[in-house]
């Protein structure tokens, strides 16, 4: 009889140990599920501010901006003249042979700043102020928080040797901006966002999202391209966007709240491949602004 409740007590202690030890191993499951989620988010977010950050960049080079209105500066010299008289006599000679007065002038030259608002028009656009200044201030930013997107990206199985290339597009990148080569950059630029691409592919499961960067990798190396006038490679690119948009147009199902921006994105693809048909620069920048903001809402 004793020796039945021992094995008795004993099953129950198995029992306990096994239920406790599975909700123990269920909870840290849970956590580690939990952890991956959140730094899969925190890739995703990672990835949209590189690319959203080297589209303005890009865009920075031909003062494409997504407002309808955008400020100037000028600056307005002026010349401040002031004169001093002095007059005197003694022993009954004058200070000057013309009455006994002498005169000293200086000039001041100031500048003011001025600021106005004016309506941004790509189409009226004709000479462009490239502002290095603040590209390389958005360039540096990246530099700046590459070290610790990086290690993010490594945590999500990124492949390595595409994460060891953008260091070095950086340094092309931020050689041509020293010697303000616009075309260079633009195609450096379209490059690492090929790299931002690729990452997001490696660990993200959203499909319209990563056919989303692809057409905006496409469009965005057509772009490049306009500034030499190499309309062999925008007609490629834009080709090679329609085909990735294709993906987007088949999944309308699962994106029915995006309708209108989704048809809406695909005419505007079409509107850029005519215009690179019609080799026009100015048109193909209107139409590329209005397609890089609908691509934003999908």
């Amino acid at each position: 009889m004793k020796k039945y409740i021992v094995t008795i007590i004993i099953l129950f202690i198995i029992i306990f140990l096994s239920v406790g030890g599975y909700f123990v191993y269920a909870n840290v499951k849970t956590n580690e599920s939990n952890d991956g989620q959140m730094l899969k988010e925190k890739g995703i977010s990672e990835v949209e501010y590189l690319g959203s950050t080297i589209t303005s960049i890009m865009n920075g080079i031909n003062n494409i901006t997504y407002s309808n209105y955008r400020i100037i500066s000028e600056e307005i010299k002026t010349d401040d003249k002031s004169s001093n008289s002095e007059s005197g006599s003694g022993n009954g000679e004058s200070n000057s042979a013309s009455g006994g007065e002498g005169s000293n002038s200086t000039t001041q030259n100031n500048s003011i700043n001025n600021s106005s608002m004016v309506a941004n028009s790509l189409l009226e656009q004709k000479d462009v102020n490239i502002n290095w200044t603040e590209l390389n201030s958005q360039l540096q930013e990246i530099y700046s928080s590459w070290p610790t997107i990086m290690m993010d990206l490594t945590s999500l199985n990124v492949n390595k040797d595409n994460l060891l290339k953008f260091n070095s597009k950086l340094d092309e990148i931020a050689k041509n901006f020293e010697n303000k080569d616009e075309k260079k950059s633009l195609i450096s630029l379209s490059e690492l966002y090929d790299l931002v691409n690729l990452y997001i592919k490696d660990f993200s499961g959203d499909e319209t999202k990563k056919s989303v960067f692809d057409v905006r990798a496409r469009i965005l190396s057509a772009y490049a391209y306009t500034e030499s006038e190499d309309w062999a490679k925008v007609s490629e690119n834009i080709a090679k966007a329609k085909e990735h948009f294709s993906n987007i147009l088949n999944n309308q199902v699962n994106n029915m709240n995006k309708i209108d921006v989704i048809n809406k994105s695909y005419i505007l693809i079409n509107e850029l491949e005519q215009d690179s048909n019609d080799k026009s620069v100015k048109t193909f920048l209107v139409n590329y602004e209005n397609l890089m903001q609908e691509l934003q809402n999908i």
